[in-house]
């Protein structure tokens, strides 16, 4: 980046960010002009989206602000209350990091461009704050309260930096390959890879605790529980008897085709995963009851929790394209119904080809 000037390094083309000020040697410039030449040593302050905060880790050559306090976690953006004791007072004198044990990155206030450094600005009730938080940040909550009105988690977390993402890889790497070389089990080995980044500070628990998925652990868990005691009870067994009484006469393409299209359902209205744990001992109990492989059944099921097109609410990623987009559920159904068909006759047809009963 030395020696060229901004247009030149593309810093004038960044998406969602503005280039507003350059810091050299002390001095504001304000008007910043393309043909500018950067320096090193030079601070560049931008205006714009936090969440393309990450746009700027990826041009070599630019250290973000506060660094080793980002990686690996979450921003928090919080407004100051009209009552907070730091109102009027800079970030700098009312010893911000100190008090609340976190690092601004960022300031807003209202549409107005802020000039100056971030330490500089005098604290008014309104101003909007995107926090980098430490370990302590949230142990006195009375206090967090009496100073700011919102707290929120912006979805958007700080990337590690070079090094520790190519440690993070290549040990990711290894651990699949011990795998394959038969060394440990890739469960045992990825446990043991999470205790050493542990270990070595290159993520917390914090960010574990944040970033771990209890909402689909519970629900898979819970659906393969349900699986289990239908299995234990007999239950399975029982709806596959009826199922076969129902599609009397089919033979086993029947049962196949039924249980493909029970998956099916259960997978555009709850999640694959937990579709394919409660139709699993169904399709077993039914290839058990014919006398025939159960694998053709068992590749029914898997490919039927995977065929969730008409519905939003059976995937997370068409829920959030859904959300994003602004679809309707009949967009999904227009553009879903049709591939669905295809998917489906493609499948049933192909399944007692490679699969024969």
């Amino acid at each position: 980046l030395v020696g060229k000037s901004i247009s030149e390094n593309n810093l004038r083309a960044l998406r969602k960010l503005f280039l507003a000020e350059v810091i050299r040697e002390g001095k504001t410039i304000s008007s910043v002009d393309p043909d500018m030449v950067l320096l090193a040593g030079d601070r560049l302050l931008f205006c714009g989206d936090i969440e393309s905060v990450t746009t700027l880790q990826e041009i070599n050559g630019l250290t973000l602000f506060g660094q080793h306090h980002l990686n690996g976690q979450n921003l928090i953006e919080v407004i100051v209350s009209q009552s907070a004791s730091i109102r009027g007072k800079s970030i700098k004198s009312s010893k911000f990091r100190d008090r609340f044990d976190a690092v601004v990155v960022a300031i807003r206030r209202g549409h107005e461009r802020l000039e100056g450094g971030l330490g500089k600005i005098e604290l008014q009730a309104g101003d909007t704050l995107v926090l980098v938080p430490g370990k302590d940040f949230e142990q006195s909550k009375q206090q967090l309260k009496r100073e700011f009105v919102i707290i929120s988690e912006l979805d958007s977390a700080a990337k590690l930096d070079g090094d520790k993402s190519a440690l993070v890889l290549l040990g990711f790497a290894g651990v699949i390959a011990a795998e394959l070389l038969n060394i440990f089990p890739i469960i045992k080995g990825l446990s043991v890879y999470l205790l050493a980044l542990l270990a070595l500070g290159v993520i917390n628990i914090g960010e574990l605790r944040r970033r771990f998925p209890i909402d689909i652990v519970v629900i898979v868990g819970a659906a393969l529980s349900i699986a289990q005691l239908m299995l234990s009870s007999g239950l399975s067994v029982q709806l596959g008897n009826m199922f076969m009484e129902l599609f009397n006469g089919w033979g086993v393409m029947g049962a196949l085709i039924a249980v493909y299209l029970i998956t099916l359902v259960l997978t555009e209205l709850i999640t694959n995963n937990a579709a394919a744990a409660l139709a699993f001992p169904i399709g077993y109990s039914m290839a058990l009851g014919y006398g025939v492989d159960p694998m053709p059944f068992i590749m029914a099921v898997l490919f039927g929790a995977s065929a969730s097109f008409i519905s939003p609410y059976g995937y997370q990623t068409n829920l959030l394209v859904f959300s994003v987009g602004n679809y309707t559920l009949l967009d999904y159904v227009k553009v879903g119904l049709p591939m669905s068909i295809i998917y489906s006759v493609l499948v049933l047809t192909l399944i007692p080809y490679f699969f024969p009963f």
